[in-house]
C-alpha cells in the first residue's frame, strides 16, 4: 500500500507542481488550499504525513497544526516555509512537528525528507507493536515447583530489579532462555519500554551488523536510504541478544563499546548516537571454554555475565514435568478445537524418567502431537513417539519393573498403528509418512502383528 501524503498550500502553482512529483513517485497523494479542506480531508480518511505551508488564507499554521495533531492517529507534518520565517517554522517544531523545508525547494530534497519522516513512521509503529507484545507476552515454559526452578526464579527477580545491568543466561537448547529474558524484561523498570529481540546466529556478519547498528544512506550499495538499527529501537527498553556465543569476532569489539559507553554509529556514519538500553544475552554454548580457544572475547564475556543465570535441563527437574504438559495440552486444545480430557497418569514415569534431549520445547512438541492423535480423549502411551516408548520399555527392563500395569511394547506398537491408520481412514501411504516409516515397513510391521496388509 503507498504512503499517503496531503499537500496543504495555496499557492496553486507550488501545490499542483510538489503534488504530480510526488504522484510520479509512487505516493497517494491529496491537495487542499487552506486549512478548513485539511481538517476535512483527515476527518475522511488518514495521512501517513502533511505538508503544510505556515502562511494559510484562512488560519495561522500553527494552529492548523495543533488541529491536525488533534486526531486519534496523528500524521507526521513537515512544515514548509519561507526562509525569513524560519524562527515560526521552529516554533513549530516545538509543537510537534516532525521537520520543516525552506521555500523555494529542491524536490529531490523534498523526497529525501520524506523518506526520512516514513522510516520514523515506521519506527514509531513498531515500537507501539513491540510494547503491546511485551506487556501481553506469555512467558513460555517458567512452571514449575522443584528447587532447582525455584531458586533460578529468585535469582532472575533479583537480577530483572538491578537497573541496566547486563545479564547472561545460560543453558541447553530448548530450556526456555528467551522466556526468561522476556520475565527479566517485564519484572522490570523497564517494562513499558521496547522489547527488541536479536538472533546472533541467523543473519551473516555483514546483515548482522546493519541490523544491530543501522546504517547511513550509500554505506553500501544497496543502502538507499537511512535505517536505524535495532538499538536504536531497543533506546528505553530491553535488548535480547539471542545465541550470542555465535557473534562473528569481528562485531565483539563493537558491541564491547557500546555496553560500555552506550554509544554507537551507524554503518557509514560519522555522528554518535546515544542509547539507554539493558542487554540481556542467552547462549547454549560453554563461554569459558570458547574464551580460552580464542573464539570469544574475555572482556566481553565478563561484561556480557555481570548478571548470571542458568537455567537448569529439564532432566534436572523431574517434579516439574507433569504441571508443564498439562500447561501445553492447555493452550493446544482451544487451537486444535479439541475440549481435552488430561493426561493419563499411567503415562507419568515414562514422561519423568525420559531424557528430554530438546527440554521444555521437545515437551511442548510431544504434547502438541499427542493432543492432535488423542482426538480429544485421553492422552495416553499411544500418543506418544515411538522412540519415548522404546525408552520407557528399556527403563522398565533396567529397573526390574514387572507388575507394573504397564503392557507390552508390541501391544503398543500395533494399538499405536490401528490408531493411525483410523486417522488416515486405511491410507497406508499417508499412516506411514506420519509415522515417519516408509510403507513396506508399515506393511512389515503389520504382518509382524499378525495382519494381513492390503495391497
Amino acid at each position: 500500500m503507498s504512503e499517503t501524503i496531503l499537500i496543504v498550500e495555496d499557492d496553486h502553482t507550488i501545490r499542483v507542481t510538489v503534488g504530480n512529483f510526488l504522484s510520479r513517485q509512487g505516493f497517494d497523494v491529496e491537495l487542499a488550499e487552506n486549512g478548513e479542506q485539511a481538517l476535512a480531508l483527515l476527518k475522511k480518511r488518514g495521512f501517513s504525513l502533511v505538508l503544510l505551508d505556515l502562511r494559510l488564507p484562512d488560519m495561522n499554521g500553527l494552529d492548523a497544526l495543533a488541529k491536525l495533531r488533534e486526531s486519534d492517529d496523528p500524521p507526521l507534518v513537515v512544515i514548509m516555509t519561507a526562509f525569513p520565517e524560519v524562527r515560526t517554522a521552529v516554533a513549530a517544531l516545538k509543537a510537534g512537528a516532525y521537520d520543516y523545508i525552506n521555500k523555494p525547494f529542491d524536490l529531490e530534497d523534498l523526497l529525501e525528507l520524506i523518506g526520512r519522516a516514513q522510516e520514523t513512521q515506521r519506527l514509531r509503529r513498531e515500537i507501539a507493536w513491540l510494547r503491546a507484545q511485551s506487556a501481553n507476552c506469555v512467558i513460555e515454559g517458567l512452571i514449575g515447583s522443584s528447587s532447582t526452578f525455584k531458586n533460578m526464579l529468585e535469582t532472575t527477580a533479583r537480577i530483572a530489579s538491578a537497573g541496566k545491568v547486563p545479564v547472561l543466561i545460560r543453558g541447553e537448547s530448548g530450556t526456555g532462555k528467551e522466556g526468561v529474558a522476556q520475565a527479566i524484561h517485564q519484572r522490570s523498570a523497564r517494562a513499558g519500554g521496547p522489547w527488541v529481540t536479536l538472533n546472533c546466529s541467523a543473519l551473516p556478519e555483514g546483515l548482522l551488523e546493519s541490523e544491530m547498528f543501522g546504517h547511513e544512506r550509500g554505506a553500501f550499495t544497496d543502502a538507499r536510504q537511512m535505517k536505524r538499527g535495532l538499538l536504536e529501537l531497543a533506546d528505553g527498553g530491553t535488548l535480547f541478544l539471542d545465541e550470542i556465543g555465535d557473534l562473528a569476532l569481528a562485531l565483539q569489539p563493537k558491541l564491547l563499546r557500546v555496553l560500555e559507553t552506550q554509544t554507537f554509529r551507524r554503518l557509514g556514519g560519522q555522528k554518535e548516537i546515544s542509547v539507554d538500553v539493558r542487554f540481556v544475552s542467552a547462549t547454549h554454548r560453554d563461554l569459558p571454554n570458547m574464551v580460552q580457544a580464542g573464539q570469544f572475547r574475555e572482556d566481553l564475556y565478563y561484561r556480557l555475565n555481570v548478571g548470571a543465570i542458568d537455567i537448569p535441563p529439564l532432566r534436572e527437574r523431574q517434579e516439574d514435568i507433569m504441571a508443564l504438559a498439562q500447561h501445553f495440552l492447555e493452550k493446544t486444545a482451544p487451537v486444535i478445537g479439541i475440549n481435552s480430557h488430561g493426561i493419563d497418569v499411567a503415562i507419568e514415569p515414562l514422561l519423568k524418567t525420559y531424557r528430554w534431549p530438546g527440554n521444555v520445547r521437545e515437551l511442548r512438541n510431544v504434547i502438541e502431537r499427542a493432543a492432535i492423535l488423542s482426538m480429544g480423549q485421553t492422552i495416553s502411551v499411544q500418543h506418544l513417539p515411538k522412540e519415548m516408548i522404546g525408552h520407557g520399555s528399556q527403563q522398565l527392563v533396567e529397573n526390574g519393573e514387572s507388575d507394573t500395569g504397564i503392557r507390552p511394547l508390541a501391544e503398543f506398537e500395533v494399538n499405536y498403528i490401528s490408531h493411525v491408520l483410523s486417522l488416515c481412514h486405511g491410507n497406508k501411504t499417508q499412516a506411514a509418512e506420519l509415522l515417519g516409516i516408509t510403507r513396506l515397513t508399515l506393511r512389515n510391521k503389520l504382518r509382524e502383528h499378525g495382519e494381513t496388509p492390503d495391497t
